[in-house]
C-alpha cells in the first residue's frame, strides 16, 4: 500500500521545450499535497454494429498539468517557480556604498550624494546595511522619492533615527511580469514502490496563489500546464536515474500572524504604513495560457500566453481608518499595496501599484461579531506603465 508521505517530487529546468536535459542536478519541490495529473480526453465510438455492442472509446487528447499546494517559505524551489510564473528572470542589483541617514519621525532616508531616482523606484524593497544600531540593518520599501537625496519609506517599527557612516543599500532581487517562458520536467516518484514514478514534461507555471491570514501559516499553490506524460516502471525509465538530487529546502514557513514585517497602502492621502487592522490578504496571478494542439500529437505542442491577471482579496476590520476604502469602490480609483513576509530564513515582498476593489457595504452579522470589509479586485497596469505586480526576495 502506497503512503502519501512517500511521494517525492523533483524538477529540472528544460533547455529544449518538452525535453528533459541530459545533465544537471534535480531539485526537490516542497508541497503540502499533490495535484499533478495527466487527464485523458476520450470519445466513444459511434460506429453502428449489428450485434448492438459498443465499439468502446478512444483517446482523443491529453491534458497535462495541475496544482502543487505549498506553504510559503524563502526557498530555492519557490524562487524558481515565482520566476517562472512571472515569465521573467530575477534582476540582481549591486550594493551602493554611501552615507545614508534614517529619520524615523519623518519616515525618510537621506543620502549625502548621487541620485535616488537613478537607483530605486517607488515600491522597491531595499536592504540597509552598515548602521551602528542593528535595528536599522533591515529591509524597507520605498514609498516616495521626494528628490535626488530624500526618499520616504515604510519598514519595521523598531527602526531608530540614526546618522549613518560607512553604510550601504541594495535593492532586493526583483522580478516583474514579462513574456520569457521557462519550462520544467517534473518527476513524481513513489518511494515505497519499486522504482515507479510519473513524468511530466514541458511544464510551465501558469500562475500562483499566496494567502497570508492571521493565525495561519502563509500558504498557496503553483499551477502548471504541460505537454508530455510518461510512466516509469523501472529505474532506467526514471528521469532522475543516475542523477544528483539536491536536498529539499529546510527553511521555516512564514507565519501569517507575526512574519508580515510591514504592510503599506496609498488608500489614504499617501503611500504609507497601514493604520488599520488587516485580517488577511490573498494574491493570485493567472497567466491564462492556452494550449496549441496539433494533429499527430496527443498532448499540447506548446502554449500561448494570455493576459497576466492579478487578483487580490483583502479583509480589514471596519474602523475610521479603513472607511477610506468606501469611496474607492464607487470611483474605482486605484491605490497601491505593498507588504513583506520575513523570518529568519529570508523574505519575499510584493508590490501592486494600481489596485481596484469592490465589496459589499459593511453590515452587522449578529451579536458579538466584528464588522469586516471583505474586498476583492484586480491589480492593473499603472498610470505610468508600471507592471501590475512586482516581487522581491532577500539575497
Amino acid at each position: 500500500m502506497s503512503s502519501s508521505n512517500e511521494v517525492q517530487i523533483t524538477y529540472i529546468e528544460e533547455t529544449v521545450y518538452g525535453e528533459t536535459p541530459g545533465a544537471g542536478n534535480f531539485k526537490q519541490a516542497r508541497f503540502t499535497s499533490d495535484g499533478l495529473n495527466a487527464a485523458p480526453e476520450t470519445s466513444e465510438s459511434a460506429q453502428i454494429r449489428t450485434d448492438r455492442l459498443s465499439s468502446g472509446q478512444v483517446l482523443t487528447g491529453l491534458t497535462v498539468g495541475g496544482d502543487l499546494p505549498i506553504e510559503f517559505a524563502k526557498a530555492q524551489d519557490i524562487d524558481d517557480m515565482l520566476e517562472a510564473a512571472m515569465m521573467n528572470p530575477w534582476v540582481v542589483s549591486a550594493p551602493v556604498v554611501e552615507d545614508i541617514d534614517v529619520n524615523t519621525t519623518a519616515g525618510t532616508i537621506t543620502r549625502g550624494a548621487n541620485d535616488w531616482t537613478v537607483d530605486v523606484s517607488v515600491g522597491d524593497v531595499i536592504k540597509l546595511s552598515g548602521f551602528v544600531d542593528p535595528l536599522n540593518n533591515v529591509e524597507v520599501m520605498v514609498t516616495s522619492i521626494n528628490n535626488a537625496l530624500v526618499i520616504e519609506y515604510v519598514g519595521p517599527n523598531t527602526m531608530v533615527t540614526e546618522v549613518g557612516s560607512g553604510t550601504s543599500f541594495q535593492v532586493n532581487d526583483k522580478v516583474e511580469i514579462g513574456t520569457t517562458k521557462k519550462s520544467f520536467s517534473f518527476e513524481k516518484k513513489f518511494n515505497d514502490l519499486t522504482d515507479k514514478g510519473l513524468i511530466y514534461q514541458g511544464m510551465y507555471v501558469d500562475g500562483f496563489n499566496l494567502n497570508a491570514t492571521y493565525g495561519e501559516i502563509a500558504n498557496g499553490s503553483f499551477s502548471y500546464v504541460g505537454a508530455n506524460y510518461l510512466t516509469a516502471d523501472q529505474a532506467s525509465e526514471l528521469i532522475t536515474d543516475g542523477r544528483t538530487i539536491d536536498p529539499a529546502p529546510t527553511s521555516t514557513s512564514f507565519n501569517g500572524s507575526i512574519d508580515m514585517s510591514f504592510l503599506a497602502t496609498s488608500a489614504g492621502a499617501s503611500f504609507s504604513g497601514v493604520d488599520f487592522c488587516i485580517q488577511s490578504i490573498d494574491i493570485t496571478l493567472a497567466n491564462n495560457s492556452t494550449a496549441q494542439n496539433c494533429v499527430g500529437k496527443i498532448g499540447a505542442d506548446n502554449y500561448s500566453l494570455g493576459t497576466a491577471a492579478v487578483n487580490i482579496t483583502l479583509s480589514a476590520y471596519l474602523s475610521d481608518e479603513a472607511w477610506q476604502f468606501l469611496d474607492k469602490k464607487l470611483s474605482q480609483e486605484s491605490f497601491t499595496i505593498g507588504f513583506t513576509l520575513k523570518n529568519g530564513s529570508g523574505s519575499y515582498s510584493f508590490f501592486l501599484p494600481a489596485v481596484q476593489v469592490a465589496f459589499d457595504d459593511p453590515s452587522s452579522g449578529g451579536q458579538n461579531t466584528d464588522i469586516v470589509l471583505d474586498m476583492s479586485g484586480v491589480s492593473k497596469v499603472g498610470a505610468n506603465g508600471e507592471k501590475s505586480l512586482y516581487i522581491y526576495k532577500s539575497f
